[in-house]
C-alpha cells in the first residue's frame, strides 16, 4: 500500500495558522505534545482516527489529509533532479520533504522553473528537426541555387560575347531581371517562414498541457461548483435520463438561442465538435455517439453559462503559456459535461451497486468508456467519496495525453510510461478490460485496469483515433472492484514488477529498459 499518512508538515502549518502550541493542540487531539513533534516531523504516520479529530476540532476539509500535495511536490523534485542538467547533484527525499514542508512554494516555483526548461528544449528541438527536414526549406533551397545558377550563366554571357547583337543582350537582360525577381520572392517566402506563425505556433503547447494536467490535481480532480452547477442545469432544463441528449438540444436553444447542426463531413479540421459564437451553431459530426452528442452539447452549456464559475478557479494562477487559460477553460467545460451526462449522486450509487463495472456502468447510462472512467476520478465529495482511482490516456506512441494520479500511484510528468504496464498488452487486445497488479520500486501496490478504445473519425481521409485508457486504485481498495473476483490479489507473487519509466526505474535487471536508469539499483 502506499504511504500516504505521512503528512507532518500539513499538520505543522495548521497549527501555525491557527496560531496555537503544540501543547494545546496535542491536548484537543489527546496526545502526548511529544508524539505530536514527532508527527509533524514525520516520524510518526497521522492516522485516521486523528485526522479525523484534526479535521473536527480546527473546522478543515478531511480531503486536505487525504490528498498529500508535498508529496507531490517531493516526488516532481525527485524526478526534476535525476535530469543530466543537474550532474551528480541529488538530495534524498527527506531532504526534500523538509524544504518542502518548510516552503513548498519554493519547490512548486523549481518545478515551474524546470517546466520552462523543458519547454525552451522541446521547442527549440523541433525548430531544428523543422528546419532540417521541412518541405519549404527544402524547395526553396532549391529553388534559390537554380535561380542563382540561372542569374550566373546569362551573366557569363553577357561578359564574355562583346559580339552578341543588340536584340540577343536585350534578351539576356529581360531574362536576368525575371531571374532576379524569382530569386526576392524565394528569399520573402524563406523571411516570411522564420517570423511567421509556423514556428512561433511550436512553443508552448507542452506548458499549456502541463498547466491543465497540474491544475486537475492540484484540485484533486474534483469541482464543488460545477457539480452544484451540473445539478442546476438538471432542475432548470427538467432533464431526464431518458431524453438526456433532446432536453440539453432543446435549453441551448431556449435559453442561449444556440441552435445545433449534424453533419455528415463535421467541423473542419477533423474535430468531432464545434461552436461558432457569432452565428450562434453547434456542429456535430454525425459519427459521433448518442452520448458524445449528449456531452458536446453540455460542454456548449457550460462554456456559455459557466464562466463566472470558470474565472475565480482560474484567476491568480501562474500559468507557463498564453494559451493555458483558455485551455483551462475548455477543461472546466469538459468537467461539467461530464458531470451533467453522468450525476454525482446517481452515478456513484450505480458505480457501488455494481462494484465498478465499468462496462455495466457505460450501459447503464449510455456513456462511453472513458467518460465513465474518468467520472470515477472525480468522485470525491466529502461525506459521498468512490474509490480512488488514478486515470491515464495514451496514444499507440505511447505519448501521455492525460493523466490524473488520484489512487497515490506515481506518473511520471516527462517521458512516457513503464513498457510493463498493462497500458501497452491492452492496445493488442482492442476491446478487452485487462487485470493487472502493479509493483513500483518501493513496495506499494496498485490495482490496475487497461482498455484500447477506439474513436470514429471522418471516413477515408481521416481514420478512427486510438487510444488506450488505464485506471486503478490502490490494491486495498480491490476487493470493492468486481474485476478482483477470482484473483489471488493477496499473493505476493500476484504483483507485476513496474515502474514509473525506465529513466526513473532502480531495477536493472529489467529486459524490457529502453534506457539506462538515472536511478542508482537498489541491488
Amino acid at each position: 500500500m502506499s504511504d500516504r499518512t505521512h503528512l507532518g508538515s500539513k499538520v505543522r502549518r495548521l497549527r501555525r495558522a491557527q496560531g496555537v502550541t503544540q501543547v494545546e493542540m496535542a491536548k484537543r487531539l489527546g496526545i502526548s505534545p511529544s508524539y505530536l513533534n514527532l508527527i509533524e516531523h514525520n516520524q510518526r504516520p497521522l492516522t485516521r482516527p486523528l485526522q479525523m479529530k484534526l479535521a473536527e476540532g480546527y473546522d478543515v476539509d478531511l480531503h486536505v489529509f487525504a490528498e498529500d500535495e508535498d508529496a507531490r511536490i517531493v516526488a516532481d523534485l525527485v524526478e526534476i533532479l535525476r535530469d543530466p542538467l543537474f550532474g551528480s547533484f541529488e538530495l534524498a527525499p527527506k531532504d526534500l520533504g523538509d524544504a518542502v514542508g518548510a516552503a513548498p512554494a519554493l519547490g512548486q516555483a523549481m518545478i515551474a522553473l524546470y517546466q520552462g526548461y523543458r519547454t525552451l528544449r522541446a521547442d527549440l528541438d523541433a525548430v531544428s528537426e523543422r528546419l532540417s527536414d521541412d518541405a519549404l526549406i527544402s524547395a526553396s533551397t532549391h529553388e534559390l541555387r537554380t535561380v542563382l545558377t540561372s542569374i550566373r550563366s546569362f551573366s557569363e554571357i553577357l561578359r564574355d560575347y562583346d559580339d552578341l547583337d543588340a536584340e540577343q543582350r536585350q534578351r539576356f537582360l529581360e531574362i536576368l531581371v525575371k531571374e532576379t525577381g524569382r530569386l526576392n520572392q524565394a528569399a520573402d517566402r524563406m523571411v516570411d517562414f522564420a517570423k511567421g506563425e509556423d514556428l512561433a505556433s511550436l512553443g508552448g503547447l507542452a506548458s499549456a498541457v502541463d498547466d491543465v494536467m497540474d491544475f486537475i490535481q492540484n484540485h484533486n480532480n474534483h469541482f464543488p461548483e460545477l457539480e452544484a452547477a451540473a445539478e442546476a442545469l438538471w432542475a432548470q432544463a427538467g432533464l431526464s435520463e431518458r431524453q438526456l441528449e433532446a432536453g440539453l438540444a432543446r435549453h441551448l436553444e431556449k435559453a442561449f438561442g444556440v441552435t445545433r447542426r449534424i453533419e455528415a463531413e463535421g467541423p473542419r479540421g477533423g474535430w468531432p465538435a464545434a461552436f461558432d459564437r457569432r452565428s450562434g451553431i453547434l456542429v456535430l459530426s454525425e459519427a459521433l455517439s448518442g452520448s458524445g452528442r449528449a456531452f458536446h452539447t453540455a460542454r456548449c452549456i457550460g462554456t456559455l453559462w459557466c464562466q463566472q464559475t470558470f474565472d475565480p478557479l482560474i484567476e491568480g494562477l501562474t500559468l507557463s503559456a498564453a494559451d493555458s487559460a483558455s485551455k483551462l477553460r475548455e477543461a472546466l467545460a469538459s468537467y461539467f459535461a461530464g458531470a451533467v451526462i453522468l450525476p454525482y449522486r446517481p452515478f456513484l450509487a450505480a458505480a457501488r451497486d455494481l462494484r465498478y463495472d465499468l462496462e455495466r456502468l457505460q450501459q447503464r447510462f449510455g456513456a462511453s468508456f472513458e467518460q465513465v472512467c474518468h467520472r470515477l476520478t472525480t468522485l470525491q465529495r466529502p461525506g459521498e467519496r468512490g474509490v480512488p482511482f488514478h486515470f491515464v490516456r495514451i496514444d499507440p506512441a505511447g505519448n501521455v495525453s492525460k493523466r490524473f494520479g488520484g489512487s497515490g500511484l506515481r506518473i511520471a510528468r516527462y517521458g512516457g510510461v513503464c513498457p510493463r504496464w498493462n497500458l501497452h498488452a491492452a492496445s493488442a487486445s482492442p476491446g478487452r478490460i485487462l487485470v493487472q497488479i502493479a509493483e513500483m520500486p518501493g513496495g506499494s501496490r496498485f490495482f490496475c485496469l487497461a482498455r484500447s478504445i477506439t474513436k470514429p473519425g471522418g471516413g477515408h481521409r481521416e481514420p478512427e483515433t486510438r487510444y488506450v485508457i488505464g485506471i486503478g486504485c490502490d490494491l486495498s481498495y480491490a476487493e470493492e472492484l468486481v474485476y478482483s473476483q477470482g484473483l489471488d490479489w493477496e499473493s505476493p507473487d500476484a504483483a507485476v514488477p513496474v515502474g514509473i519509466n525506465c529513466r526513473l526505474c532502480e531495477r536493472a535487471d529489467c529486459r524490457q529498459r529502453a534506457m539506462p536508469s538515472l536511478v542508482p539499483s537498489a541491488a
